[in-house]
């Protein structure tokens, strides 16, 4: 019985690959349109339910054609780590539109005050607040996934998969294997013999010499009525020497704590401080070198955080590397193709514009190399805009003098923050 092709998406390693028996001329068009007997040659496989992830099983589940499927290493009850995610409308919003479930959105997203960001000094001076008005609504993380998933039907996406992949080559963090990074295994497809799982770029993520550590900050805690009154329903950020931080409600009320600092790499392992140690950790970040300039009422929000402390290392793809030559059977998305830091509040709505450029192409052109050589090339301008419009705010959120080129830049009429919101 000849193996039918398979074509298989990664988020965040998208793989589009099929058998040796295929050819790419023989793959059928991704729409609805085509022959039903055509149904088998269009089964897409999608690796990590993540917001890229979900937005393309969800855009392939509403315009039909596509018989897909989505693997995800975590349990469906294991909430995804993270900050609240702010969408916007040409990018987040458009695909929870296009892919029907926008109405389901609006149940959880957070409008009005919760888009209004409060620019403090280390002194705690508040300079002004920015984002009134803004359409770019809140929603937490949980929320954003069953929010996607009420436009994929429950047995499409298989939770807590830990079985081997049988790929030998990784595409988004240079010559590791996936199973280095995703254990889990395609199990109704495990048998195939696959022979184009191909490598897409050499090239690795960069580290981008700063760190958040996370913490938190509860109802009924101590300083919990002060941080209402700072932080009020949005966020907060303050910046000044070569530090800051950035404070934003959640959903269930608690304020969650970024502190920015710089570091080495393996901080965790680099023997600094036990992170483990709370009250040896506060210690260390409220010494001279980091926060200890900052005014009282600033550093009492890391003094009175409810820990516990978690490291997050922020990288960012090289932008020079964002040129890669189509691969056959291979293509990325999301954080694969184009992971950043944080400093533009982009990078969740430019993972959900590719799923919404690839599922485009997919029913334009079909599963082949040609509508993965189109999606690849609106994605690059995208993706290096972003990253480069990052780079240049984290300098300026980590400068000695903050918050002095970010008030000259967001007044400047030309802000690093949001500015490309299209397709």
């Amino acid at each position: 019985m000849p193996i039918p092709p398979l074509s298989c998406i990664f988020e965040p390693i998208l793989n589009l690959f099929r058998s040796t028996k295929t050819t790419t001329s023989t793959m059928s068009s991704c729409n609805s349109n085509n022959n039903n007997n055509n149904k088998n040659n269009n089964k897409i496989c999608i690796v990590g339910a993540g917001p890229s992830g979900l937005a393309l099983g969800a855009l392939l589940e509403k315009q039909g054609g596509c018989d897909y499927v989505i693997y995800e290493s975590s349990a469906e009850d294991v909430p995804p780590r993270g900050g609240c995610l702010d969408l916007h409308p040409g990018s987040g919003q458009r695909a929870l539109k296009d892919a029907g479930v926008f109405e389901e959105f609006k149940k959880y997203a957070r409008y009005g005050d919760a888009t209004i960001h409060r620019l403090f000094s280390h002194k705690g001076e508040n300079f002004f607040d920015f984002g009134e008005g803004r359409d770019a609504p809140e929603i937490d993380r949980w929320a954003l996934r069953k929010v996607l998933l009420s436009g994929i039907p429950k047995g499409k996406v298989h939770w807590k998969n830990r079985r081997r992949w049988y790929l030998v080559q990784g595409a988004a963090f240079g010559k590791k294997s996936l199973v280095d990074h995703f254990p889990s295994a395609l199990e109704s497809f495990s048998y195939l013999g696959i022979d184009s799982a191909r490598q897409v770029t050499d090239a690795k993520p960069q580290y981008s010499g700063n760190l958040f550590v996370t913490t938190k900050i509860l109802p009924g805690g101590p300083y919990y009525e002060k941080m209402k009154e700072l932080c009020r329903m949005g966020s907060m950020i303050v910046m000044g020497k070569g530090v800051h931080m950035f404070n934003s409600r959640q959903g269930d009320g608690h304020y969650r704590v970024d502190v920015g600092i710089p570091g080495p790499e393996n901080f965790a392992d680099a023997g600094l401080v036990d992170i483990k140690d709370w009250d040896a950790f506060k210690k260390y970040l409220l010494g001279d070198d980091l926060f200890g300039p900052y005014s009282d009422e600033m550093k009492e929000i890391i003094n009175q955080s409810q820990g516990p402390f978690r490291p997050w290392i922020m990288y960012y793809f090289p932008t020079d590397s964002l040129n890669w030559k189509t691969v056959p059977g291979v293509t990325l998305i999301g954080d694969a193709a184009h992971v950043t830091t944080p400093f533009v509040g982009d990078g969740v709505n430019c993972a959900m514009r590719d799923a919404i450029i690839l599922a485009g192409k997919l029913k334009e052109l079909g599963v082949n190399e040609e509508a993965v050589a189109a999606y690849e090339r609106e994605m690059f301008p995208f993706a290096i805009d972003v990253i480069t419009r990052s780079l240049q705010s984290q300098k300026m959120f980590f400068e000695k003098e903050a918050p002095k080129t970010f008030i000259e830049v967001m007044s400047s009429g030309k802000p690093l923050i949001g500015t490309t919101d299209h397709i």
